[in-house]
């Protein structure tokens, strides 16, 4: 044993050795010297509810000829609530972080109100208000932080237009010269100004005209989140065909009057009164270091996904083109240029697309989940049902009724990897896309189950659970590395709309890899224990970890923090019990204390390069060495808590635990749980389903999607289990006793 011990040690810390050595490869010297000072002011217009379907050549030729001669993007502009209004996207503007108004009423979006003139300058009403109800709220935005920066530099704010003033205001409220409208730009007013900003509110101008819905109602005692906000009147097509078109003769004047290589942002800086979906973004002009902006895809390293930019992103890019030093204030990251393809059109309805596509799954996600909590719920209670039923028939009738069981548990534990791969193919665009999501989900959770059943395979205990789990290993690894497609606009992945995560590995995708990862190293340790090999297979325990962990933390790929932490321990708990080492507090400290020493490390790496380029790791440690990193853990803790409000997660999660413990491990006419008859069969069972849920209830804690980590998880270890279990009560009966010997797995 104490060999054993040695050896296991010996292993991990050649692993880790090599995880930092490959880490220390990723590292960037950091900050390159700043560029020289494009000339020309740096210029935002900002147009509530812009998006690229309505830019048109007949419509909007000013915006649709820039276009063409600009780096352009989808936007998402999420902010601190789920729908973001006028005042919101200006507030977001200027503190570079999600940012929020208390709204007097919530029937429809507000706009802002007028500034006061105070000279050639004027005050935002009520600003120090926004100032301290964001400095409050859970993302401690500093609003004033954009005008802030741009005064204490030696520069002037310009802004046309009262959101114009919101996100050009410093702290107090001002901006050093104000106009009404766009007509009154001349030429001498870009020569006075650094930063000058454009609020082009025509289009939600328009519906704060109607008069409010006679079914509106309004319920004053809820939060912001969670306040029912009714949908406006519909308005006329042809009216927001003019306003549109008055929108783009506005930015006709703006490009008439504006020196030709002044860097130019246009940008639908929020929701005009409808549902949020992705906005236009462009980018025309020459940067700070002299690149011209006359083609491309919009990216940042917030999104790392060309054609894909935020509204957070919008505060540094104009801090970089000022040639002013970043704020670790400011969350976002400034806009790079990425290729898109040479035709135009082609470019642009990829973008349309993509918005399409994020809509639709956006207005699907919560029918899904209910749809996926129903499933599993059915299967456990036809599964509690079929083994008391069941138990004490004829062996024919068993047989067939445990392999039936079987086979759907497979199914249900298929069907999280199962809403991925259904993104090979674009159900979205399908006439009913809730029709054809289902169609792909069920056509690849039946091409899962196949593979896991449809070779001689099948006549072993664990074989068809771990090809399911490999699968869904395989799939999510692949996806990781090549750039996390699948799990963008996916039911079980992220959605930009939302705007919890753009690129990488998420919370939710996180627990079914995890699981899946744990319960195909116990497949394959099952394999290897039987042969007599057990140095290999925590050798092959220890490299699966390994490649899971690393591509779970590398800045690019999963780029998942809290991953890390829930996997080690879950990963350390499974190791040590396939290795046969009785787990102690001393052996699981030290495994933590390493995972602290990798995490640190990989953080600490990626803070060393330049700020436009740290992912979450590095900005995480910029957050604790400005002394913000308290406001996020307490904002995920907040997050992670109220996630127990989700009934259904909650529930599914409850009866997942309780079939597994009170149906499966319950004793039954041969003695015993039929848990612990598998477990005697594969012992290694228990080691992937332990590890699974220590893994889940970490990542329950380490996660603000809190009780969607354990829900998830337990939907892929749960069935996987079940499958062990119904192979083992179909193989035998009624008749065997508790002091059995277990006998060939391979036969039928």
């Amino acid at each position: 044993m104490k060999r054993n011990h040695r050896r296991v040690t010996t292993l991990i810390a050649a692993l880790l050795s090599v995880l930092v050595g490959l880490l220390s490869l990723g590292a960037a010297p950091a900050g390159a010297a700043p560029p020289e000072r494009a000339s020309g002011p740096v210029v935002l217009v900002g147009v509530p509810g812009l998006v690229w379907e309505e830019i048109t050549p007949t419509t909007t030729p000013h915006l649709w000829a820039l276009a063409h001669n600009s780096a352009i993007g989808t936007m998402s502009i999420r902010t601190a609530t789920s729908r973001t209004c006028p005042v919101d996207g200006w507030l977001s503007v200027s503190a570079g972080q999600r940012a929020a108004s208390e709204r007097q009423t919530y029937s429809i979006c507000e706009l802002p109100r007028l500034p006061e003139q105070r000279g050639m300058g004027a005050v935002v009403p009520d600003y120090p208000e926004h100032v301290a109800f964001n400095t409050g709220s859970e993302f401690d935005a500093q609003v004033g932080l954009l005008g802030e920066a741009v005064q204490r530099s030696g520069g002037t704010t310009l802004a046309v237009g009262p959101g114009a003033a919101l996100a050009a205001a410093n702290r107090n409220g001002r901006v050093d010269h104000y106009l009404t409208n766009v007509d009154q730009l001349r030429r001498e007013h870009w020569e006075q100004a650094s930063l000058a900003v454009i609020d082009l509110d025509d289009l939600a101008d328009l519906y704060l005209e109607l008069p409010p819905h006679p079914d509106q109602t309004v319920d004053e005692e809820s939060s912001i989140d969670n306040r029912s906000e009714p949908e406006p009147a519909p308005v006329d097509a042809a009216d927001r065909v003019e306003r549109l078109a008055a929108i783009d003769r506005q930015i006709g004047v703006v490009r008439t009057t504006l020196p030709d290589d002044a860097p130019l942002m246009v940008a639908g800086v929020s929701v005009e009164a409808g549902d949020s979906q992705l906005n236009a973004a462009l980018l025309h002009g020459t940067g700070p270091d002299g690149t011209t902006y006359d083609g491309g895809y919009l990216t940042s390293e917030s999104t790392r996904r060309p054609g894909l930019v935020t509204l957070t992103d919008i505060t540094p890019t104009l801090l970089r083109a000022l040639e002013l030093p970043s704020l670790p204030e400011a969350v976002g990251r400034a806009w790079m240029v990425a290729d898109r393809p040479a035709d135009f059109d082609t470019a642009l309805q990829r973008l349309i697309r993509f918005n399409t596509a994020a809509k639709v799954v956006e207005s699907l996600m919560a029918g899904f989940f209910s749809g996926l909590v129903a499933i599993q719920l059915l299967i456990y209670a036809a599964a509690a049902y079929t083994l008391k039923r069941y138990g004490d028939r004829d062996r024919k009738k068993r047989h067939v009724v445990l392999s039936v069981t079987r086979v759907v548990a497979l199914g249900g534990a298929a069907f999280p990897v199962s809403s991925y791969l259904a993104n090979l193919i674009p159900w979205w665009s399908a006439p009913m896309p809730h029709l054809a999501l289902l169609g792909c989900v069920l056509l690849a959770d039946a091409l899962v189950v196949g593979a896991a059943m449809a070779g001689p395979w099948r006549r072993d205990m664990l074989a068809p659970s771990t090809i399911v789990a490999a699968i869904t290993t395989g799939v999510l690894f692949v996806d990781m590395c090549t750039g996390a497609h699948l799990q963008m606009n996916s039911p079980t992945g992220y959605t930009p709309i939302v705007g919890g995560r753009y690129y990488g590995l998420g919370n939710i995708a996180f627990a079914t890899f995890a699981t899946g990862t744990l319960m195909t190293i116990a497949g394959l340790a099952h394999v290897l224990l039987e042969r007599g090999r057990r140095t290999w297979a925590v050798v092959a325990a220890l490299l699966i970890g390994g490649a899971t962990l690393l591509v779970i933390g590398w800045p690019g790929l999963g780029t998942d923090f809290g991953g890390v932490i829930a996997l080690v321990p879950g990963l350390a708990v499974t190791v040590l019990m396939i290795a046969g080492l009785r787990i102690t507090m001393t052996r699981l400290l030290g495994v933590v204390g390493a995972a602290i020493v990798l995490l640190g490390t990989l953080s600490y790496m990626d803070y060393l390069r330049p700020p436009n380029e740290r992912s979450h790791f590095g900005l995480f440690v910029e957050q604790v060495v400005s002394g913000e990193a308290w406001t996020i853990v307490f904002r995920k803790l907040n997050a992670m808590l109220g996630t127990l409000g989700n009934w259904q997660l909650t529930l599914l999660s409850a009866c997942a635990l309780l079939f597994l413990f009170a149906v499966l491990n319950k004793p039954t006419d041969w003695r015993m749980g039929a848990l612990q008859r598998a477990y005697e069969y594969a012992p290694t069972l228990r080691a992937g389903l332990t590890g699974s849920l220590v893994t889940a209830l970490a990542g329950f804690a380490a996660n603000d999607s809190g009780i969607a980590i354990p829900a998830l998880a337990l939907t892929v270890a749960v069935p996987l289990t079940l499958a062990a279990c119904a192979w083992v009560l179909r193989r035998e009966g009624p008749s065997v006793g508790h002091n059995r010997q277990p006998v060939d797995r391979s036969a039928t």
